[in-house]
């Protein structure tokens, strides 16, 4: 497993500045990982400044354990992020940030599954001890299914190759593997590309496993509500499926009740040169932000 130090989060710098618009505010964020975001935001906070951090992935605990010995501002609930409006009372954040997708330290967990690099049981879960697990789903799951979640979430124009294949395969030989499951993508794909073949087909996987189109759609709902007026929401998505749901929910698309929300640039922010040199994982980062103007309800 890589050294979880070398974990960089993404694009610090546009957070803090987009994101606290009081010192002495109450802030959330949804996307605790290895507490990149949450060490700078408590950096610039007051000491009357609070912030929760939340995370579905159990081994979050383990480092933020370490900021609640030695900072009071600061708490920590093992809880997916859709559950804000059960965490939060309504009316009282001053700011929110979710950084989402995979964190690199769980990438390079290879048992974890998440990667095609490697030979490894296809798990996927962000929570290990709840739901069924990607070697579950892609051996019981019907053609039409998989065909819909690799065109869906993995944008995938060889989806329905690729299911039918997975069929043919499993009749022979349950897919056990991130290895098999590589290979099998690899025979079905005849372009070449700089990305591996798997890359869409995986990350398709991994957000139905873990259901994170729901997730980031409950947050979005939730997020006008627990939100002060004048308060910040911030999110980093990755690619375009997620960033296009933040878009249109912070425009007011799609949407038939109360705007609450106001994009506070209609462009996104991208990471500059020197990072993406730094940290190549931020290259593909999109941050949004929108400002509570009104109360809803």
């Amino acid at each position: 497993m890589r050294d979880v130090r070398e974990h960089e989060a993404v694009m610090v710098s546009e957070v803090i500045n987009n994101l606290i618009v009081d010192p002495n505010g109450n802030y959330l964020d949804c996307t605790f990982g290895l507490g990149g975001h949450t060490k700078a935001i408590l950096e610039n906070l007051s000491s009357i400044g609070t912030l929760l951090a939340i995370d579905r992935d159990p081994l979050s605990m383990q480092e933020a354990s370490k900021i609640l010995k030695k900072d009071s501002r600061f708490d920590f609930k093992t809880s997916s992020f859709s559950s804000i409006g059960e965490i939060e009372q309504v009316n009282k954040l001053n700011g929110i940030i979710a950084d989402l997708g995979i964190s690199s330290y769980q990438l390079d967990e290879k048992k974890r599954g998440f990667s095609f690099n490697g030979d490894f049981s296809l798990d996927m879960r962000m929570d290990q001890t709840k739901g069924p697990t990607a070697e579950e789903w892609i051996n019981t799951a019907s053609k039409e299914e998989i065909e819909n979640v690799f065109w869906e979430l993995g944008e995938a124009r060889n989806s329905r190759i690729i299911s039918k294949k997975i069929i043919e395969q499993r009749k022979l030989k349950a897919i056990t593997s991130t290895k098999e499951l590589a290979n099998l993508i690899i025979s079905c794909t005849h372009r070449r590309t700089k990305r591996h073949p798997a890359t869409n087909i995986f990350r398709a996987i991994r957000m139905h496993i873990n259901e994170e189109v729901q997730e980031l759609k409950n947050l979005l709902i939730k997020s006008e509500r627990v939100l002060k007026i004048g308060g910040r929401i911030v999110i980093i998505s990755f690619h375009s499926i997620e960033d296009r749901i933040v878009k249109r929910f912070f425009q007011g698309k799609d949407r038939k009740d109360e705007v609450s929300l106001k994009l506070v640039s209609k462009k996104p922010i991208k990471p500059s040169l020197d990072e993406v040199k730094r940290n190549p994982r931020s290259r593909s980062a999109i941050l949004r932000v929108a400002e509570k103007i009104c109360r809803i309800g």
